[in-house]
């Protein structure tokens, strides 16, 4: 009999947990959560009173919240957002993500909300040294991790020097640990905005466009669709506008 009864609450218990179970995740249907690095400024970084912000993050909450989502952030190093992304720890990752044929192949990415231009930094003393990107052969670069970037200055014979972040690879470039780091055109120009005196120049802009947009697991088109929608709006009400001028001083939403 005391079996018996262990059982029966066991079962009751456990009908209790899985309607809690169902419950939890019904409310959390609505929450769209959102990875990124937070040290990435101007897209996504902490401002002075250590409050998450950036070009990326706005982006991604005002299109979240247009599209009816509850919002939530996590912060994680480049190469872990990718693979949280798999494991369903995000739901997009917004991250300033480069549209490529091989990532199309395994997800989908929302419309493209920025659009940049790579450039190779470097020392002033060192930037004559690069007249095209087939000058980067044979020199280091301080990359982050497997970033479209990397693969660029490995497509041209470059060295990688892996690092974390920006900030690092600026970092080993000044200490003339690197030759420079390839990087786009409005982190640059948001980085000498904030350090006007920092020995870094751009020694070479490329010529290719190169388009963003939120980074969305394969299965996932209903959050794809949804976040168009919302984009469109945004862009549509001069939202998008607005942020760009607000971290780069014009309109990135537009080639």
């Amino acid at each position: 009999m005391k079996v018996k009864g262990i059982g029966i609450a066991l079962l009751a218990g456990g009908l209790l947990l899985t309607g809690c179970s169902a419950s939890s995740n019904k409310s959390d249907s609505n929450t769209l959560v959102i990875g990124t690095e937070g040290t990435f400024a101007p897209f996504s970084y902490h401002n002075d009173k250590d409050q998450l912000v950036g070009y990326d993050v706005e982006v991604a909450k005002a299109a979240a919240k247009k599209a009816g989502y509850k919002v939530e952030v996590k912060e994680a190093k480049w190469d872990s957002l990718i693979a949280g992304l798999d494991a369903k720890q995000y739901d997009i990752v917004a991250n300033q993500v480069t549209k490529t044929d091989e990532r199309k192949e395994k997800y989908l990415f929302s419309d493209t909300y920025t659009y940049s231009h790579p450039a190779v930094l470097t020392k002033k003393e060192n930037a004559s040294a690069i007249k095209s990107f087939d000058d980067l052969k044979g020199k280091k670069f301080s990359q982050t991790g497997t970033s479209n970037y990397s693969k660029l200055v490995q497509q041209y014979g470059g060295e990688i020097v892996s690092t974390n972040d920006w900030n690092e690879n600026v970092s080993l470039v000044l200490q003339n640990r690197t030759f420079g780091t390839v990087n786009d055109t409005l982190t640059y120009l948001d980085y000498k905005q904030k350090k006007p005196n920092a020995d870094l120049v751009i020694a070479y802009e490329g010529t290719e466009t190169y388009e963003q947009g939120f980074l969305i697991r394969k299965s996932d088109k209903t959050t794809q669709t949804k976040l168009n929608k919302a984009l469109k709006a945004l862009k549509n009400d001069g939202t998008l506008k607005k942020l760009g001028k607000k971290y780069f001083g014009k309109d990135v939403s537009v080639k």
